[in-house]
């Protein structure tokens, strides 16, 4: 069996535009109903796909978080070389940290930020990350398990570097909070990590901005834009982008 790599994405809709992050190990499919939603509402939405993602354990773990940030940044570009001056940002856990970095680094309209850790977190925690993808993986092109646990312990000592840049990226963004002044929606799931529950009351409370809230979704796991309570999620968030200051129609 041969797995189709995933795709950025790029839904064009009125001059309000929304960048959209997805996670560590994750790719575009992660926040791509959540665009759908948005742009059936009006909205311009880009779902850029970090380098190394959406594609092979083995193409994974030679990339790097600065690598994963160029496609970030380029994502942003990308909106203003279109012609949308006024943009927010959606990003998914590690998405939602590299929402984070966006809003301090350039222009936003508004910030939602989505079971993103900013609190720091062990190697050995977020190379599960890794073993997890990659053994998910395997299994889908349906390889013996015994198989599967000798190639990922063969991969393993080569996602250190990767672990190690999530790690350190995790470390920039927590103590710069407070140059957020945007407008920040912070959503967080019930059955998320500890570490993650924690930092989602840490963004709330460090942020600059008196423009906030936070919400909890009990039900729903770590990737909440894939869990039970995602229409209460579209609606959430939209509310939160119709709320925001757009010059813009």
């Amino acid at each position: 069996m041969k797995m189709v790599p995933a795709k950025p994405f790029f839904f064009e809709g009125g001059k309000r535009a929304v960048l959209l992050l997805h996670g560590f190990t994750g790719n575009t499919v992660d926040v791509r109903e959540l665009g759908r939603y948005l742009n059936d509402k009006g909205y311009t939405c880009l779902g850029p796909l970090y380098e190394g993602h959406g594609d092979t354990p083995e193409r994974l773990v030679t990339t790097t978080a600065g690598q994963w940030w160029k496609s970030v940044e380029e994502g942003y570009q990308s909106l203003k070389e279109k012609g949308y001056e006024e943009i927010a940002v959606i990003g998914l856990s590690l998405g939602g940290v590299f929402a984070i970095k966006t809003a301090y680094t350039f222009p936003v309209k508004g910030l939602v930020s989505m079971c993103a850790p900013v609190k720091p977190k062990s190697t050995e925690d977020l190379g599960l990350h890794v073993s997890s993808f990659t053994k998910r993986y395997k299994k889908i092109l349906r390889k013996p398990a015994e198989q599967i646990e000798a190639e990922w312990e063969e991969l393993k000592p080569q996602s250190d570097g990767a672990v190690k840049s999530l790690q350190a990226v995790i470390e920039e963004v927590g103590p710069r909070l407070d140059r957020i002044y945007c407008p920040v929606l912070v959503v967080q799931s019930g059955k998320d990590h500890p570490t993650n529950q924690e930092s989602a009351q840490i963004i709330y409370d460090e942020v600059s901005t008196q423009h906030k809230s936070l919400v909890w979704y009990e039900n729903s796991p770590h990737l909440v834009t894939r869990g039970p309570d995602r229409g209460k999620l579209h609606k959430e968030v939209l509310q939160f982008l119709e709320g925001l200051e757009w010059s813009g129609n």
